[in-house]
């Protein structure tokens, strides 16, 4: 393994889990991620996937805020991934 890989695998948050709700309507998106978000340990971070744009720029952020949890948002061919780390 030389010094880029380990940079890069160091810069990596640790997730404790994904939540892949690709495929699903609403409200099962924001229902399964608040779920997660609920039993995540603090100090930890949970992926989520999504393919619904509002629960990727809405319900989720909103939900994020209103605890205290910070998150981070990216959007590649039509999938969000969301970061969302529990204080």
């Amino acid at each position: 393994m030389d010094a880029s890989t380990m940079t890069t695998e160091a810069s990596r948050p640790r997730t404790h889990g994904v939540v892949d709700t690709r495929g699903l309507l609403c409200p099962y998106p924001f229902i399964q991620a608040k779920l997660a978000l609920e039993s995540l340990p603090h100090g930890t971070t949970v992926e989520i996937l999504t393919d619904s744009e509002a629960t990727a720029t809405s319900s989720i952020p909103i939900l994020a805020e209103r605890n205290g949890y910070t998150f981070t948002v990216t959007e590649r061919g039509g999938v969000w991934r969301l970061l969302v780390t529990k204080p």
